[in-house]
């Protein structure tokens, strides 16, 4: 079972260590730890909370870990951030933390430490410990389309929200695998659709915006810019938050080679958004965007990134075996060329 599943059922362990990069269902469990161990009359005697970069050390966070509970069973301590303790003045110490991790290993019986980041991952000290004594869990975007209708599904049934089947895939297509993304639009679409009102794929489409077509925009214009490293962050978070493979590089070429031809076609009618607006059959809004993409490339660069591209979908759709096991290397070597970020390098 799930954290917030366990919380629910009234099943409580002594430490919790959240992280992730999704901080909606991270923050749901520790809402639900909230309202399941704290009584409103008490709970500013039996709450206390903390950020990891507002503090010198563990020792105040220690310090309320080891006070009895008034007139409650358990007290409730949130620190946030745990990475960052210490870095008020300078790097942070992983020395800092050892205290906390000799706590994690033997946890106040009265008290529910709960700790959430999105700074750590599996090899931090805090999760090691924590699974031994407490609950551990990471919360991160899902992968299968499968996966994120389901929890779009169980989203809406909690907050008791009626939608349509039709209506949980477009959330899926335009936010991809994301809980957090899917939750915020999701209140998006109910919002449109009017209290107590069913949430339809209209209502989808009207209010929310596909976010891969989002950060294929991002990615592109970071390629023209030549700012290859935040090419690479976003398509690596594009990456973790779809299906792993072919199942979520196809899309993205065909996004990228639209979008590289609209931006030649800007070229073709020289970088006037009005005219583009009729030739490329886009918005206005749209329309002066790309212009202001295209200036970021050359004619020639563009060209030659849109060939290399093409070559690219040629070599994945079995043109070349390393380029089918590894597609994701392969995108990337293309915008490293890109963004001219391979000197000394033949072009492929």
């Amino acid at each position: 079972m799930s954290a917030l599943a366990d919380v629910k059922a009234g099943k409580l362990a002594a430490v919790y260590v959240l992280y992730g990069s999704e901080h909606t269902p991270m923050r749901a469990v520790v809402e639900a730890l909230r309202e399941t161990v704290l009584d409103a009359s008490f709970a500013a005697f039996n709450h206390e909370r903390f950020l990891g970069r507002e503090l010198e050390g563990v020792g105040r966070v220690l310090e309320a870990c080891a006070q009895v509970p008034v007139m409650a069973a358990k007290r409730l301590v949130e620190l946030d951030e745990p990475e960052a303790i210490g870095k008020g003045r300078g790097p942070a110490d992983p020395k800092k933390l050892d205290e906390l991790v000799e706590y994690i290993a033997s946890p106040s019986p009265s008290t529910i430490l709960v700790i959430t980041s999105a700074g750590i991952d599996a090899r931090s000290r805090l999760v090691t410990a924590a699974k031994k004594t407490g609950v551990v869990e990471k919360f991160e975007g899902l992968r299968r389309s499968e996966d994120a209708a389901a929890f779009v599904h169980e989203h809406a049934a909690a907050l008791g929200i009626a939608i349509d089947r039709d209506a949980v895939n477009a959330l899926v297509d335009r936010c991809g695998g994301s809980p957090s993304a899917l939750a915020g639009a999701l209140d998006q679409a109910a919002l449109h659709a009017g209290a107590g009102a069913r949430v339809s794929a209209k209502d989808v489409v009207a209010v929310v915006t596909d976010a891969r077509e989002a950060v294929v925009f991002d990615l592109t214009d970071a390629v023209g810019l030549g700012r290859h490293e935040k090419a690479l962050a976003v398509l690596h978070r594009m990456l973790a938050q779809g299906e792993p493979g072919m199942a979520e590089i196809g899309p993205l070429l065909a996004m990228l080679a639209r979008q590289l031809r609209l931006l030649m076609v800007a070229h073709g009618v020289g970088l006037r958004p009005g005219e583009l607006e009729g030739a490329a059959g886009v918005p206005g809004f749209v329309a002066r965007k790309l212009v202001d993409q295209a200036r970021g490339f050359s004619l020639p660069r563009l060209r030659r990134a849109f060939a290399a591209l093409v070559k690219l979908d040629g070599d994945l759709k079995g043109g070349s075996f390393v380029a089918a096991k590894a597609p994701e290397l392969v995108v990337e070597r293309w915008i490293l060329e890109a963004c001219d970020a391979l000197p000394g390098v033949a072009r492929r």
